[in-house]
């Protein structure tokens, strides 16, 4: 039996939409919109009469012409194959530059001045520009081309150019619309030759079949195959003024208009204006993103955002009494019966809304629970019992006023008949033919009085949640399943069973599902994004729907952890959520209220109102957020990312502000991110914001990636490449300063104590030598003076002799100690002393033998001070070489040659005697102490035998 509506209805209005709008109040310059794009990049670009916008979901930034725009009024905007920004102005084409201000494009300059209403990019990359009054601008290859009314174009003011596969270029005029092909005018349509109305806004390429859909003011004319027709797709079109068209992401069409929008799909129009939740009816463009999300650029109401069509609202703005919905119920004629706590009973009907209050016979208007007998009676759960709906009327029944509690939470009809009606603090009162035939409290062994949901399995068995556990009766027996058998929490609110024959079992602290006698339980820690489960249903896809305090969570039982598919770049997620961003009224759900309409779709209720979810339009997003690092935070202030950015060491603490750009589900984006070479491992957060502290110096490169609600990652990651400076003392150059220092004054250190010992072994080779000379030598000279006198006084000859040689020898001893003494003081240290030493010698040795000596000193320092090592070996080689010379060679000459030249020296002794007898050359002693002396000083040594004896020393490092 069908319900009968004859109750006069106090409401009726249409459905809503989840329309989100975006005007001054956000942010946007002004809320006169005139064009819509999205870069490549994700952002979304919103022209208006006063600026330019940039909208990342979650921030607005504006541009205007102190930022360099050639006029506020913004027409157009486009991004070309390059990935530049264009925007077409009032007075010209702009661009914007790589430090984000934006300059007259190059190479366009005769367009300053004029209105530029319409930016495209051919498929050979050809730019064209068409202008408010000035016609249409082919610019390629630094050159441009003019398009107007003289050489065909059939109107001046451009309003859109489309290019269809076949090269084709359609342009939108004020004046009708013109057809190219290599750049030459082929064909003018206008009001004249076909189309409803010559003046047109837009023109579109529908690909299912090929046709051209052109936007006028009397409706969309169809283009095909060369024939125009204003057939019955414009029957349901919700204005004739059309403005603009974008595709669905299928093969539907939006179609703005200046009196609502139409989405066209299955061959109907479904038509929205400002009754179904969009901001201003005055539409100038639709736009739909990579995600599928629609846009609507409005005239005065700013910019509107639609999701998806999948969820529709009723709430008190649709005729509904109260928002707080509690039950539903489908009657067999299809309507959809809404109980709210304080609002009573509504009922939607082809998409409107009646509603029914106590004026109209109900027992009270806070309703928890709606039932449908066989009978088609509807049972009402109320806060004071029982009522009932039937053939119009609304009535209580005397029969059903002994409930234990008056609160009714549920009611049931088990497949016998009977009665079961739980109660929020009496427990469940069982009816069998309109009486009472049991009361299941504590006292009967019920675990707790508290119900809120009743369930009958497919097995006959009735189950109760209640907040003590669920208790189960079958064939008369209770029974219970509590925490101390598994379940994840005693406060039971909702129960289900699914097409496998599980129970699923919501409580505020998870879910439980109930299997072979097995639970298994799942909370936040395995996903769940939240633990109060107030109702859970399927879809006859095999998913499960789960009312939560966030929101809708779609649940995958499929899919046991979330798994990474590399080639898809996306994480197969088991949950998904749905919240007011997604078109929900609201995020918190209410015990119970869902129901699965004969179509498979849900309704199901929040506390801001109802919700109509298709859930087969659900789209899923195919690829992931474009992410962005937008700004870098330091301690005192903040920074966009440039390239080469250097930081002083004291700004290492260092935030990077980013953003993963999702419009559909901003909040659900997922974060992971990471600086190079100091996190190990990504990070992962929810959060558009994550702060360094103490980075150390070095080059460092931040990295970020996102996830949306779909699991797709981002198709390449945000990066930010930075440095940060060491202080000065850990700086190279300070370093080799600092060991630059350290050296010098090692130097220093070494030197002084060098030079203080050179100076003290200088003084000790002073006071040696005048020891020597003074007492030593003295010393010897009286020995020998003594021997002298005691020779003259002594008559034996054999002491006489002795007396002799004593005095020899210690004159001989007093000229070898002469020789030591001037070798080892310091006084004598200089390249002079040495040669007046060995002429000295020369004079005293030769002359009394008749030889002349003859010095050739060539390329000597007097003044150059020799080694004492050097100075001594050179000096006794020398002595010993003239003592021979003087002694043996029976010379009359000798020369004597001494010369220094690039670092070597040379000493040379030669004389002209009988040189060195053959006998003695190899065992002569004096010959072997020159060589052990040369090598000394690692000179070498060599005797020429040849007319005389020429002795030959070379050494270097004088």
């Amino acid at each position: 039996m069908c319900l009968l509506a004859v109750l006069l209805p106090v409401f009726a209005f249409s459905q809503g939409l989840p329309f989100k709008n975006f005007s001054i109040q956000n942010g946007l310059s002004q809320s006169v919109v005139t064009d819509i794009f999205q870069d490549s990049g994700g952002y979304v670009w919103i022209s208006t009469e006063y600026g330019l916008n940039r909208f990342n979901r979650h921030e607005i930034v504006n541009y205007f012409a102190t930022d360099g725009l050639s006029h506020n009024n913004v027409l157009t905007v486009f991004e070309d194959s390059f990935g530049t920004i264009l925007v077409g102005t009032e007075l010209g084409l702009d661009y914007q530059t790589d430090e984000g201000s934006f300059s007259p494009f190059p190479g366009t300059g005769i367009l300053s001045g004029l209105a530029v209403s319409e930016i495209f990019e051919d498929s050979q990359g050809a730019l064209w520009i068409g202008t408010n009054g000035a016609g249409l601008y082919r610019f390629k290859d630094d050159a441009y081309v003019t398009f107007d009314t003289r050489s065909g174009l059939v109107n001046n003011n451009i309003r859109n150019i489309l290019e269809v596969p076949s090269g084709e270029l359609y342009i939108s005029t004020r004046g009708g619309v013109s057809v190219m092909f290599n750049n030459e005018v082929i064909q003018n349509y206008t009001a004249a030759n076909g189309l409803a109305e010559s003046r047109t806004r837009d023109v579109y390429y529908h690909a299912p079949d090929e046709s051209i859909w052109i936007a006028t003011r009397n409706g969309i004319n169809i283009l095909k195959d060369g024939l125009i027709t204003h057939t019955s797709i414009n029957t349901g079109l919700v204005h004739p003024r059309v403005t603009s068209f974008a595709s669905d992401g299928k093969d539907g069409v939006w179609v703005a208009t200046e009196s609502g929008i139409s989405h066209y799909r299955d061959g109907r129009f479904y038509n929205y204006n400002d009754n179904n939740g969009l901001n201003n009816n005055i539409v100038n463009v639709v736009y739909k993103d990579f995600e599928n999300n629609m846009f609507f650029g409005t005239y005065g109401g700013g910019l509107d955002m639609l999701t998806g069509e999948k969820f529709i609202h009723y709430t008190t703005q649709h005729g509904l009494a109260s928002n707080m919905i509690t039950s539903f119920v489908q009657d067999d004629i299809g309507d959809i019966w809404v109980g709210s706590y304080g609002g009573g009973i509504s009922r939607i009907v082809n998409g409107y809304v009646e509603t029914y209050t106590t004026i109209d016979g109900l027992n009270d208007n806070r309703v928890y629970s709606l039932t449908l007998d066989k009978n088609g009676r509807m049972w009402i759960g109320t806060r004071t019992g029982v009522g009932f709906m039937d053939f119009g009327r609304f009535y209580i029944d005397s029969r059903y006023e002994n409930l234990p509690d008056p609160k009714v939470r549920d009611i049931i009809e088990d497949r016998n008949g009977d009665i079961w009606i739980a109660t929020y603090g009496g427990g469940v009162a069982q009816y069998r033919n309109n009486n009472l035939l049991k009361i299941w409290d504590t006292e009967s062994g019920l675990a707790d009085n508290t119900v809120m949901k009743l369930l009958e399995s497919k097995d006959g068995s009735i189950w109760i949640a209640t907040y003590g556990g669920v208790n189960i009766i079958q064939n008369g027996e209770l029974r219970l399943i509590s925490a101390d058998d598994g379940l994840v929490q005693n406060s039971v609110i909702s129960l289900f069973e699914d097409k496998h024959g599980r129970i699923w079992i919501g409580t505020f602290g998870g879910i439980s599902i109930y299997e072979n006698n097995i639970l298994s339980n799942i909370t936040t820690l395995d996903g769940l994004p939240n633990n109060v489960v107030y109702f859970v249903e399927e879809d006859d896809s095999g998913i499960m729907w789960l009312g939560t305090n966030v929101g809708l969570v779609r649940y995958n039982p499929e899919i046991g952890d979330d798994l990474f598919d590399p080639a898809k770049q996306r994480d197969a997620l088991r949950f998904k959520l749905y919240t007011s961003e997604s078109g929900l009224t609201a995020n918190e759900m209410n015990s119970g209220a869902i129901i699965k309409d004969k179509d498979d779709n849900f309704w199901f209720g929040t506390v801001g109102g109802v919700n109509y979810l298709q859930w087969r339009l659900e789209s899923e997003v195919q690829q992931g957020p474009p992410v962005h690092v937008e700004k870098i935070q330091l301690f005192d202030g903040s920074t966009i990312p440039q390239t080469d950015l250097v930081f002083q060491h004291d700004q290492n603490f260092i935030g990077f502000d980013f953003v993963g750009i999702s419009f559909a589900n901003p909040s659900q984006v997922i974060y992971e991110y990471r600086i190079r070479g100091i996190d190990q491992t990504w990070q992962r957060t929810s959060q558009r914001s994550v702060r360094y502290t103490t980075l150390p110096p070095g080059e460092h490169v931040f990295e970020v990636r996102a996830r949306n609600n779909d699991g797709f990652w981002s198709a390449s990651r945000g990066s930010f490449s930075f440095v940060i400076l060491p202080p000065f003392w850990r700086t190279w150059w300070f370093l080799f300063v600092l060991i630059l220092l350290l050296a010098l004054v090692v130097g220093f250190i070494y030197n002084y104590y060098r030079i203080a010992q050179m100076v003290d072994l200088e003084r000790i080779r002073i006071r040696i030598a005048s020891d020597l000379h003074d007492d030593v030598g003295a010393s010897l000279t009286e020995i020998a003076l003594q021997a002298d006198f005691l020779q003259a006084t002594q008559k034996d000859p054999n002491v006489g002799e002795s007396l002799k040689q004593m005095g020899e020898m210690s004159r001989q001893i007093v000229t070898t100690m002469d020789d030591i003494v001037w070798s080892i003081d310091a006084r004598n240290d200089k390249f002079g002393d040495l040669l007046d030493r060995m002429q000295d010698y020369a004079s005293n040795v030769l002359v009394t033998r008749n030889i002349e000596a003859q010095f050739h000193f060539v390329g000597l320092n007097s003044d150059k001070e020799l080694s004492l090592e050097i100075r001594q070996n050179l000096y006794l080689v020398y002595k010993e070489a003239v003592n021979n010379a003087a002694k043996h060679s029976k010379a009359s000459e000798i020369h004597i040659r001494f010369e220094q030249k690039d670092g070597k020296y040379l000493l040379q002794i030669k004389d002209n005697g009988t040189g060195i007898p053959e006998s003695t050359r190899s065992g002569s002693h004096g010959l072997k102490n020159m060589r052990l002396r040369a090598e000394r000083i690692k000179a070498s040594i060599e005797f020429v035998n040849d007319n005389g004896l020429t002795i030959t020393i070379t050494g270097k490092g004088l």
